[in-house]
């Protein structure tokens, strides 16, 4: 009986190991052939840097944990632009702490530096989003 347990355990572990490997192997393939069909003359926008938002005392002296999520638009010129509140997660913190984290986010993600996407060689505005995450220490 043991024996028997013992040679189902291994079987269903390899065969695990079997599907995560051919996961991998298929995104690895998609990525090659994205990468294939890129336009050496387009390309995404690339962040420099992202400074990161103070977490407000009231939050942390609540020790609320979440994320907030954001979109916007980094602009052709290096600007960003038409920062929209998208969603918290979770769902259930009070909004006025959500009000706060939020405002700190926008405050912090005009700050962003990056390199503006291109296509067919000029530079281009993109859509993007925007994750900040905060945790009590």
């Amino acid at each position: 009986m043991k024996k028997s347990l013992a040679i189902q355990r291994c079987l269903a572990a390899s065969i695990c190991c079997a599907l995560i490997t051919i996961s991998v192997g298929v995104a690895e393939d998609f990525a090659q052939e994205t990468v294939r069909k890129q336009d050496p003359k387009s390309s995404k926008a690339v962040v420099k840097s992202k400074p990161e938002p103070h977490y407000p005392k009231e939050a942390r002296k609540r020790r609320i944990e979440g994320t907030i999520v954001l979109r916007a638009i980094f602009r052709a010129s290096g600007e960003v632009t038409d920062i929209k509140f998208v969603r918290v997660i979770p769902e259930d913190i009070p909004d006025e702490v959500v009000e706060a984290l939020t405002t700190e986010c926008v405050r912090v993600a005009r700050k962003i530096k990056f390199e503006p996407a291109m296509k067919d060689g000029h530079a281009v505005s993109m859509y993007v989003q925007l994750e900040y995450n905060f945790r009590p220490e």
